[in-house]
């Protein structure tokens, strides 16, 4: 009943766990969508969305020194940022004032001193399976810009573990076949997990 709680401590709650934990910052969208849809229905207003993108929007301003910090609570605000960016929407399509922010925070990671540590390729490989084709459909310059510094991360910087090294060229498959996995890139990059 968002009526009965204070939404804003609400958001301010939900911020703070996904920036503690990994599990629920990858269902906290959900979460988010459900109060603000209840909210919606029954008081009219929006006062925990406000909230919690008034608090997005200030975890974002402090990113590097979040990142500096703690480099999981970065990952965590990622995949929390990214997480709402799927679920909120505005007359069906995802929410304009998310996309830069979502986007800078992508560039972060395909930093070269972002490659070099596996989490961090790791957390932006599943953002673009999961949101990179609507985050490109929004905005496809800053895509192709993101997509050139990965190859150029892939094939020119060195230190880059194996694993960072097949994510990569992965997602860039991944997004060549216009983000759709082909069976023989499955078999490619999965066989041994299946086998």
């Amino acid at each position: 009943d968002p009526s009965s709680v204070d939404l804003e401590k609400v958001a301010n709650i939900i911020v703070d766990q996904s920036l503690k934990d990994s599990v629920f910052s990858k269902e906290a969208g959900r979460i988010c969508y459900t109060i603000i849809q209840a909210e919606s229905k029954q008081v009219g207003q929006s006062i925990f969305r406000r909230s919690l993108l008034n608090r997005l929007q200030q975890e974002y301003k402090d990113r590097e020194e979040l990142r500096a910090r703690s480099p999981q609570a970065w990952i965590c605000y990622v995949t929390f940022i990214c997480n709402i960016f799927d679920y909120l929407r505005v007359n069906n399509m995802p929410m304009m004032a998310l996309v830069n922010p979502v986007y800078e925070c992508l560039f972060r990671l395909a930093q070269p001193d972002s490659l070099k540590k596996e989490e961090e390729v790791d957390c932006l490989v599943l953002q673009l399976h999961r949101i990179g084709e609507q985050l490109e459909k929004m905005n496809s310059q800053p895509m192709d810009e993101l997509f050139s510094l990965l190859r150029d991360g892939f094939l020119l910087e060195e230190g880059l573990s194996s694993l960072s090294q097949l994510l990569l060229l992965e997602i860039i498959e991944f997004r060549a076949a216009d983000w759709k996995m082909t069976d023989a890139a499955q078999k490619y990059y999965y066989s041994e997990v299946t086998d």
